[in-house]
């Protein structure tokens, strides 16, 4: 079987693409420079959601230039506000505006991804868990960037079996990057490049997941739609506390602490439900693990923001384990648990020593964050800010600083400007 050969770019072959107009979300103003679509290869009808043939699996490394084409575009991030405004206005119109914004943008996602998986060390690249991870994403964006512009409801269906079939197949990601990271070490991958890439590619993934799940919802696809899922929800602060204790308590298999809310008023924010409860139990269960010793909560909020403090007396934690915190560096999976990456695709476990830096990475996505001040020998505080008010544009960290303006200083230095998207 050929691989990719990461840090190699080949210019081998192209497919014939022609332009076409952007599509854009509402009140989404998107710079012209150096702007360009991409029309799909395949003008006639959607492809079939079911994986390409083994055989159309191997050549895709000649076909970097194709890819050069949609990773020289930026993403076009958008606010979690916009989105709402998609779910509580369908319109015929707007689910189609909808369908082709996330047609043109999720190839554009993946080709950064892809890239980036390119540019690893040839032993990393090598390593058959990352490969699996590279072939996922790869006929992912094959069969994506071939979608011709959706315009009818029947178009808009098959696009959607696409894409639940991608989500379904994508499952398995999050393991086997642990895997395939925890393989190579620090001697094939420094400990800073490492987390750059774990930290860029889950944030990407969450972005992607996000789009697409919002669009299956918006078009009442039936396998989530039937099961009363909707992705922004009016999230009540003490309800999700209280959620993710008992879910903590349940995954706790040790003696559970006392667990203490302090009193006060609640609040309400839309948010992405799961984000949220994935931060607060992963912030919880870390907790509980060190120590039966009691746990306190507190919520607070102003006016942009919405506070948890989770307060342990765990004994804290040591300088040198500090300094890892939010390292993907700490997985510890056993190699005789890697046949359980079907059984941690199913839920939202996710393998030992990856749950805290998963975490920052679902807080930051929306614009939050996560700190933890510890006092070594007692116990630790973590803060947990989430924005409440929606106008947080994706944090998407993408890859690409060719488009970026770098701006000398007098001192000498360079301060780098991201180009952003008005709304």
């Amino acid at each position: 079987m050929r691989h990719f050969i990461p840090s190699t770019r080949r210019y081998l072959s192209t497919t014939r693409s022609d332009l076409s107009h952007p599509v854009s979300l509402p009140r989404l103003t998107v710079p012209t420079t150096n702007s360009k679509t991409i029309q799909p290869s395949s003008p006639s009808s959607i492809p079939s959601s079911s994986p390409p043939p083994s055989s159309a699996k191997e050549p895709h490394f000649y076909m970097n230039k194709v890819l050069d084409q949609y990773a020289s575009q930026k993403p076009t991030p958008v606010t979690l506000r916009q989105l709402l405004f998609y779910e509580r206005h369908r319109t015929h119109e707007r689910l189609l505006t909808s369908a082709n914004y996330v047609r043109q943008e999720l190839p554009i996602r993946l080709a950064h991804r892809l890239r980036e998986f390119q540019n690893l060390p040839f032993i990393v690249g090598v390593n058959p868990h990352l490969q699996q991870v590279y072939r996922l994403y790869w006929e992912a964006f094959d069969r994506l960037r071939s979608v011709p512009p959706i315009e009818t409801l029947e178009d808009n269906q098959r696009f959607c079996d696409l894409l639940h079939t991608s989500l379904q197949a994508h499952r398995i990601v999050i393991p086997q990057l642990s895997l395939g990271i925890q393989e190579c070490g620090t001697t094939d991958l420094s400990g800073d490049r490492r987390d750059k890439f774990m930290n860029a590619t889950l944030r990407s993934r969450i972005s992607r997941r996000v789009l697409a799940e919002q669009h299956l919802i918006l078009s009442d696809y039936p396998a989530v739609f039937g099961m009363g899922v909707m992705i922004f929800q009016h999230c009540s602060a003490h309800r999700t506390l209280a959620k993710c204790i008992q879910k903590a308590k349940a995954s706790h298999n040790k003696a559970v602490p006392t667990i203490t809310i302090d009193p006060g008023p609640d609040v309400d924010f839309a948010y992405v439900a799961d984000h949220i409860e994935y931060i607060l139990y992963q912030v919880l269960l870390n907790a509980m693990q060190r120590s039966d010793a009691p746990i306190r909560v507190t919520i607070c909020t102003n006016h942009t923001d919405v506070f948890f403090r989770i307060s342990d007396q765990a004994g804290g934690i040591s300088n040198q384990a500090y300094r890892q915190l939010w390292s993907f560096g700490n997985s510890t999976t056993p190699p005789d648990e890697c046949h359980q990456v079907k059984t941690w695709a199913a839920t939202t476990q996710v393998p030992m020593g990856m749950g805290l830096p998963m975490s920052k990475v679902y807080a930051e996505y929306w614009g939050g964050d996560i700190n933890l001040q510890t006092l070594d020998g007692w116990g630790s505080d973590a803060y947990v800010r989430i924005p409440k008010l929606g106008d947080q544009m994706e944090h998407l960290d993408v890859e690409d600083h060719d488009s970026d303006l770098h701006v000398e200083l007098d001192s000498g230095s360079y301060v780098t400007h991201r180009r952003r998207f008005v709304i």
